[in-house]
């Protein structure tokens, strides 16, 4: 993994590093979650019978605030043999699925 990401350009010390250490969310984590997040958002939007921008906006920030929070809850938290970008990528998993499940209730009279 770590010569991949040298291979793109990114240097990132494994050791001192945590899911979204000391508020600085840094360029590779926040990449990581917005990716996942606008995939996130494609699939709701799916679900729904409309789609404005109003409501892909109110989508993506909805599942971000989940993962952001997920990932600071997750941050004193290490799984055994999983690097830290891969609990940013669960912990991101974790709060955008409770954040999709709110989004969803909230749109309930409007998804089949």
């Amino acid at each position: 993994m770590n010569d991949f990401l040298s291979l793109l350009g990114i240097n990132i010390s494994w050791g001192s590093y945590l899911p979204f250490a000391n508020n600085d969310l840094g360029t590779t984590p926040l990449l990581i979650v917005c990716a996942m997040c606008l995939a996130g958002t494609t699939i709701i939007n799916s679900y729904l019978k409309f789609s404005s921008l109003f409501n892909t906006i109110m989508n993506f920030s909805g599942l971000f605030a989940g993962a952001y929070f997920a990932n600071m809850f997750a941050r004193s938290y290490h799984i055994p043999g999983i690097d830290s970008m891969v609990m940013i990528a669960v912990a991101a998993n974790i709060g955008m699925a409770v954040a999709a499940m709110m989004l969803l209730v909230y749109y309930r009279n409007s998804s089949d």
